[in-house]
């Protein structure tokens, strides 16, 4: 497997994101941590009109270390889009996506599920591990 590219942040206000589906284990988890999830109204994300799947909107809370992940090295599957460690917590989110059909007669179009990452795919606290004893 190819190293992933990752891009990560902090976010410091809340910040939204749109997904078609979340996990219940996700979902108890971002609302136990201050985040919370609502349906999307569409006249607020009238780029996700052509979606023929429910949108859901994520809010996630201050202080959330984010990290985007490039595709590339993770063609063989569901790819992980997204990243993101609560505040508080030691469990990582993981927006994944794969491709599916939009409608009956196509086209292909990216689902992006949230869900709880498991122990092997974490990848933000491996990465606050090595740097912190980077610095011992």
């Amino acid at each position: 497997m190819r190293k992933r590219e990752i891009t990560a942040q902090i976010i410091e206000q809340r910040m939204r994101r749109v997904v078609q589906a979340v996990e219940p284990e996700a979902k108890e988890l971002l609302i136990e941590k201050g985040g919370s999830i609502r349906p999307s109204e569409e006249h607020l994300y009238e780029e996700y009109l052509v979606c023929y799947w429910p949108t859901l909107v994520l809010y996630w809370p201050a202080d959330t270390l984010s990290a985007y992940v490039s595709p590339r090295g993770q063609e063989d599957g569901v790819v992980i889009f997204a990243i993101f460690l609560l505040p508080d917590s030691t469990q990582e989110l993981h927006i994944v996506y794969d491709y599916r059909l939009s409608s009956p007669h196509g086209p292909f179009e990216e689902y992006l599920t949230l869900r709880v990452a498991q122990e092997h795919e974490y990848v933000l606290r491996a990465l606050l591990r090595k740097a912190s004893t980077r610095r011992c």
